[in-house]
């Protein structure tokens, strides 16, 4: 009894202090092996979680602007053929699926209220990646032919409030030739995290790319980066959201936990200590017992259950 009260102050705390945190982390959306989603199916955006990201696609050109998303794996092939690989072949954390950003000029990613948002994994695309190192047709070898060259390629994220109008401004180098030191010289493969904890209270972001590498008005580097786990923290208020009086057991578990006290037909997800969701069920039922949980690592970790407008959160612990 001890522990379902302990239990219940954590959820009031987590719901009415109101930072519960939703993850796009782009495992929710279903590709065949190799693959990719560009928007030709003219839908005009896609949603991971609870946010939704922009894309654009041409039927007349069969081409597309703003968010893709893949699980390709090509770290080698060079080329427009290949714009929906990451160089690390993979998603952060080895997951499967990943985000590719084209923002032409810009791309843009939307919450459905005023939120902060905490930052997320970036890399280079494959195809970027091996035109700032070769060269190609079109762009340069970052650095040039010396290694000399101050070259560089940047992203910069707006937050921009409910009006559109931007409240303030984080960039991150996905390639920096700078430096005097040419050894400090870089070009970036690996996940790496972005803090935008400064963005508060926007309900857009906005990407856009700039390079040391341009003619004509145009940038020649390719315009793309990829994105995994946009982590946010969304503001709860009261009056929107209330406890929910129920229970979870046993805690610890192994492989299933049951869920008492659900007057209506729920949803549960599980989150880790980082805010990824490992897992969701949907239609979940009272005294319902959720099953195959015995793949998850031993941990801590975070059960969210979201009963129409109100909801309860816990922290569960596998054995």
């Amino acid at each position: 009894m001890k522990q379902i009260y302990m239990l219940a102050i954590l959820a009031n705390f987590l719901v009415f202090n109101a930072k519960a945190q939703s993850v796009a982390n782009f495992d929710d959306l279903i590709l065949a092996p190799e693959s990719f989603w560009n928007g030709s199916d003219q839908s005009g955006s896609f949603r991971s979680g609870e946010i939704t990201f922009s894309n654009s696609y041409s039927t007349d050109y069969q081409s597309w602007f703003g968010f893709a998303y893949s699980n390709m794996t090509d770290v080698t092939t060079s080329g427009y053929a290949n714009q929906y690989s990451a160089i690390t072949g993979k998603g952060f954390d080895g997951s499967s699926n990943y985000a590719v950003c084209y923002p032409a000029p810009t791309a843009r990613v939307g919450y459905t209220v005023p939120t902060k948002t905490s930052g997320f994994y970036i890399t280079n695309s494959t195809y970027a990646y091996l035109s700032m190192k070769n060269g190609d047709a079109f762009a340069k070898k970052f650095g040039g032919e010396s290694g000399n060259d101050p070259d560089y390629f940047k992203v910069m994220i707006e937050g921009l409030n409910a009006d559109g109008m931007p409240v303030d401004t984080v960039s991150f180098y996905l390639a920096d030739f700078r430096f005097t030191d040419n050894s400090k010289d870089y070009i970036l493969n690996k996940w790496t995290w972005v803090d935008l904890s400064k963005l508060k209270d926007t309900r857009f972001l906005r990407f856009s790319l700039s390079s040391s590498d341009n003619s004509h008005g145009y940038m020649n580097t390719p315009g793309y980066f990829c994105m995994d786990d946009l982590k946010t923290a969304v503001k709860v208020s009261a009056p929107d959201s209330q406890q929910i009086q129920t229970s979870v057991f046993p805690n610890p578990f192994t492989d299933r936990i049951t869920i008492s006290g659900i007057t209506e037909s729920a949803s549960v997800s599980l989150s880790d200590i980082s805010g990824r969701i490992v897992t969701e069920f949907s239609n979940v039922s009272n005294n319902q017992s959720l099953t195959n949980l015995d793949k998850l690592v031993s941990g801590v970790y975070f059960l969210k259950i979201t009963e129409s407008r109100n909801q309860y959160i816990t922290k569960l612990i596998r054995k």
